[in-house]
């Protein structure tokens, strides 16, 4: 049977470009004030959360993304989701202009740099309607999204007296995110998720709370995956093999796999390579919710040699 997953987070449209040189080697000098060229520019679907949806959904399971959409909503974006079956039960129409918007530009190394705006879910008080909302349904697993911090704590709160376990992935909101506040969020978590340059932004602002986790998971983009586990072995997994496309949103991708089979029992390393093998998807695919998750079996056996072990139980 599926599992389901309640999803908290963004639903955005993102704009994303591509610059055909290198970030470093633009000019240097004091303060930001500098114009490139894209050599592409693309409008997508986006939003960390209904991309970690799209994913889950491509493996088999149920994701309910709890989000809050503008007036800008469109009909292309409901129709996306109706195409793909995705449950839209949480996803909150609210009186205002616009959506969560990102505006996502990378170079031809695969560095990044985004702009988020966060959009309604930075005018409305999360806690309420998420407590009702779960109040109403049963969720097997959760995952905190990237939001905006105080979303991001109501959500952590609201599950865990819910008593649903979750995954919690701050991403790239790390940066709005003071002291207090990470450390709040880590203490109300059992496992987290960041790429290597959130672990470094979360280390400073949460210190050694971090040691207390059951789950630390940091991804390093082509080199792999390292875990730090409490509970079992802790250790590190190269990524699989991969024709780089397109990087945006590959890093949603593996939360999603990794999700996925550590739900089906999976241990850590096994869940990890899922999730380097849906990485890889999203990576030889332009856009964060067009890859296609049919071959997973097969690209899984391809890059670890034999077949997904959950799978073999089911």
């Amino acid at each position: 049977m599926p599992k389901r997953i309640l999803l908290t987070g963004t639903l955005a449209i993102d704009y994303v470009g591509e610059y055909p040189g290198t970030f470093s080697r633009l000019p240097k000098h004091d303060g930001i004030n500098l114009s490139v060229q894209l050599a592409r520019i693309e409008r997508r679907f986006g939003g960390c959360a209904m991309n970690i949806a799209y994913t889950l959904k491509a493996l088999g399971e149920a994701p309910t993304p709890f989000v809050f959409v503008g007036l800008d909503f469109d009909q292309d974006y409901a129709r996306h989701l109706d195409a793909h079956r995705i449950d839209v039960s949480g996803v909150n129409l609210v009186e205002a202009p616009y959506s969560s918007h990102g505006f996502i530009f990378t170079d031809r190394e695969q560095n990044q740099f985004t702009g988020f705006f966060g959009g309604p879910a930075a005018h409305h008080d999360l806690a309420p309607p998420l407590r009702r909302f779960v109040a109403d349904q049963r969720f097997d697993f959760g995952l905190l999204a990237p939001d905006i911090p105080t979303n991001m704590i109501a959500a952590a709160e609201a599950m865990r007296e819910a008593g649903i376990p979750f995954l919690t992935d701050p991403g790239q909101n790390l940066t709005d995110f003071d002291a207090s506040g990470a450390r709040q969020l880590v203490g109300l978590s059992h496992a987290i998720v960041v790429n290597e340059y959130e672990h470094d932004t979360l280390r400073t602002l949460a210190g050694d709370a971090l040691d207390d986790l059951d789950l630390l998971l940091v991804t390093e983009g082509e080199r792999g995956t390292r875990w730090v586990s409490r509970t079992s072995e802790s250790g590190r997994e190269h990524a699989a093999p991969a024709s780089v496309v397109d990087s945006t949103g590959c890093g949603d991708a593996f939360r999603g796999g990794y999700l996925h089979a550590s739900l089906r029992g999976a241990d850590i390393r096994s869940a990890v390579r899922a999730g380097g093998v849906t990485a890889a998807l999203a990576l030889e695919t332009r856009g964060t919710q067009n890859h296609d998750c049919r071959d997973f079996a097969a690209r899984y056996r391809a890059a670890w040699g034999d077949d997904p072990p959950w799978r073999e139980s089911e």
